[in-house]
């Protein structure tokens, strides 16, 4: 069974997370429809950004996610040949 404290960051997280998809939803989809000087338009970053931060997230997690792998391994390798 999960605790509060588990339950509230749960929470937290999934409004987070529906905040962050909401706003690059209405980023991507809406903003191409608006005129550029409508006031909606202040809250937004340039549309460059829209591909160029989620590239930068993937490529940053994928970073990550190699190099614990490669960790893992060399780890794993030298407790072989330790054992050797």
């Amino acid at each position: 069974m999960a605790s509060a404290s588990d339950r509230a960051t749960g929470s937290l997280f999934l409004l987070v997370a529906l905040l962050v998809f909401g706003y690059y939803t209405l980023w991507v989809m809406a903003l191409p429809f608006l005129a550029p000087e409508h006031p909606l338009q202040a809250f937004f970053l340039p549309r460059v950004y829209a591909i160029a931060l989620p590239v930068a997230l993937l490529l940053l997690g994928l970073s990550g996610v190699g190099a614990f792998l490669a960790s893992v391994v060399i780890k794993q390798g030298k407790k072989k040949a330790k054992a050797a």
